[in-house]
């Protein structure tokens, strides 16, 4: 019997968040996207889903997220109502980078922040943050200017 490809299985995994578990700040949902950081460490985007009071929904995570622009592509698809069936009241996505792709700088920041925001909010979602996980962690709502939503 041929064994699992382990990277078609890591594409897409689903991770409860706690339940009960409240995201209030920034803090609060760095520290539940570190434990869902793969080991070892790759190129993905984690989403966190939360409820109107800001308690988890879920965790996503998106394998093979190597370019600046993918964020769109799991936002769009992580926000539209099929997705999470209404639960989803708020989310914070993480990108995750061994190195940061080569065509980051391609488009400013705060480009892709508001086109992400919107995407979001045409679905009834607010995006609260979106952070950039390398050798360190940014936020890049701050970096774009965008005021803070927590």
């Amino acid at each position: 019997m041929p064994s699992p490809d382990p990277c078609q299985a890591a594409r897409r995994r689903h991770l409860r968040v706690r339940p009960g578990a409240r995201l209030d700040r920034p803090s609060a949902a760095i520290a539940v996207v570190d434990r869902a950081v793969a080991v070892p460490r790759r190129n993905e985007t984690i989403a966190l889903l939360l409820d109107h009071a800001r308690h988890g929904v879920a965790i996503v995570s998106v394998a093979g997220t190597d370019h600046a622009d993918d964020v769109v592509e799991v936002v769009e698809l992580l926000t539209s109502p099929s997705a999470h069936h209404g639960r989803a009241d708020a989310l914070v996505v993480a990108s995750v980078w061994c190195d940061p792709p080569a065509d980051r700088d391609d488009r400013p920041v705060v480009d892709r922040w508001l086109e992400l925001h919107q995407i979001a909010a045409d679905c009834g979602v607010e995006l609260l943050d979106w952070f950039e996980l390398t050798d360190r962690v940014t936020s890049l709502r701050v970096e774009a200017g965008a005021p803070s939503r927590w």
